[in-house]
């Protein structure tokens, strides 16, 4: 660990490179390569060289930190112990997610894959979304740094597996963006995707807020729908990701944000039984003063000054009713189905909270591990019709024997130890060198 304190590790990247788009200048003036921009021709490579691989965890590095810092003020959970779930799920994507991105990319094919990248601009309420394909390689190849950071593995090793996260991140950055920089970081924050048409229809639907009380029914919605998406996703943001800002006509911009509030992949989604899959809100904001929207590679909102929702003048807010249901399904909620809505979901929230809190330490690790994999996964095979064989002919659930060794250790208290410099440092990507070779 370096000798940097808290606040100058927040300020700068390794005492160093800032944040924001100075920040990512500085990284990518740095880089020897240019893959940090997808092209119709590397993203079809079977292979990138070791130095383009080197440039991509390099950028990753200061990505990861860069959305980590910006969060610092974000409160640990009392209930749920994620950064034990998180570290082993980590561990467990970087031994096996390579093999079934390669089976994904298999039975799609590479042209499969770009498309399969492109849905979030196609539909909204829908899990393919850009905070998982960006998570897609980055959260197994933190584990490749966990493993490495327990002494397991040598960096210049399994760099065909490097590879085949890396490539298939970047096919669906490809359909994602439709081509040049692959991360929201190097695009200013900025992440308006959606096809117009949807533009259009929420604009066409756009209900204003007129009054203090329909304003507050709205706030009651979007809090009810937030926090039940966190907490059926045990306290991560697997529940929700935004998109935008859209530039309205008169001025104004606008957020659309999905809220996953009833998966049934988990067992515990009886206490979510009748609410729909997502809720989509298209929030329109139309300031009286100077406001600078930014959103990050995981899909969260930030702001300066801080407080945008006191701009929010209208809303058109959309169900999905389940992960299947045809986008061209995606029905219109009026006020009495969104408070419906809220009053179920607030229900369900307490249920649910008081069925965890009952379960064992142990077991709430063990379930997080259980979603966090999945969700990272599950959306992209559901979507190329092999999350079934994944599961029951691949075993997709197993844990194997290296997460189960590092059970222990991470879970008493090595995690706190390890995960600082591979956060923060960059140290969770550490480069293959020159030692690399295919």
């Amino acid at each position: 660990m370096s000798d940097l304190d808290l606040a100058t590790i927040l300020e700068r990247y390794r005492g160093e490179v800032p944040p924001g788009p100075d920040g990512d200048r500085t990284v990518r003036d740095g880089l020897a390569t240019g893959i940090l921009d997808t092209t119709e021709e590397n993203v079809r490579r079977n292979r990138l060289t070791a130095e383009e691989i080197d440039d991509l965890l390099t950028y990753l590095g200061w990505n990861l930190w860069d959305q980590l810092a910006a969060r610092s003020t974000e409160g640990e959970s009392g209930l749920i112990p994620r950064q034990e779930y998180e570290t082993l799920t980590f561990v467990q994507e970087w031994m096996r997610f390579p093999y079934f991105l390669e089976e994904l990319t298999r039975v799609l094919g590479v042209d499969g894959v770009i498309d399969l990248g492109a849905t979030p601009r196609r539909e909204i309420g829908n899990k393919v979304n850009h905070l998982r394909i960006w998570a897609s390689a980055v959260c197994p190849l933190i584990g490749r740094g966990i493993a490495l950071a327990l002494q397991i593995g040598e960096p210049w090793e399994r760099l065909a597996e490097v590879n085949t996260l890396l490539q298939f991140m970047r096919r669906l950055q490809h359909g994602f963006w439709g081509g040049g920089p692959g991360f929201a970081s190097a695009r200013q924050y900025q992440v308006p995707v959606l096809d117009d048409s949807w533009i259009k229809r929420f604009c066409d639907e756009e209900t204003r807020l007129e009054t203090s009380d329909s304003l507050a029914a709205f706030r009651r919605f979007n809090g009810a729908t937030e926090l039940l998406g966190f907490l059926i996703h045990f306290d991560n943001r697997a529940g929700l990701c935004d998109t935008g800002p859209y530039p309205l006509p008169d001025g104004g911009f606008m957020i659309v944000r999905d809220h996953f509030v009833n998966e049934p992949a988990y067992w515990w989604s009886e206490t979510v039984a009748g609410l729909p899959h997502a809720v989509t809100q298209a929030m329109f904001f139309r300031p009286t003063e100077d406001i600078r929207v930014t959103i990050n590679d995981i899909g969260t909102t930030f702001s300066q000054p801080r407080d945008y929702l006191r701009h929010l003048s209208g809303v058109a807010v959309y169900a999905r009713d389940a992960w299947d249901t045809p986008v061209s399904e995606v029905r219109l909620l009026d006020a009495g189905e969104m408070q419906a809505i809220e009053r179920a979901a607030s229900a369900a929230t307490i249920d649910l909270y008081e069925r965890i809190a009952a379960m064992s330490r142990r077991d709430r690790i063990m379930a997080g591990v259980h979603v966090y994999l999945r969700e990272m996964m599950m959306p992209f095979a559901r979507q190329a019709g092999v999350w079934d064989r994944f599961v029951d002919e691949l075993q997709f659930d197993e844990i194997s024997p290296l997460t189960a060794q590092a059970y222990y250790p991470l879970v008493g208290g090595t995690a706190m130890q390890i995960l600082p410099p591979l956060f923060m440092l960059g140290e969770g990507f550490v480069r293959v060198g020159e030692r690399a070779t295919w």
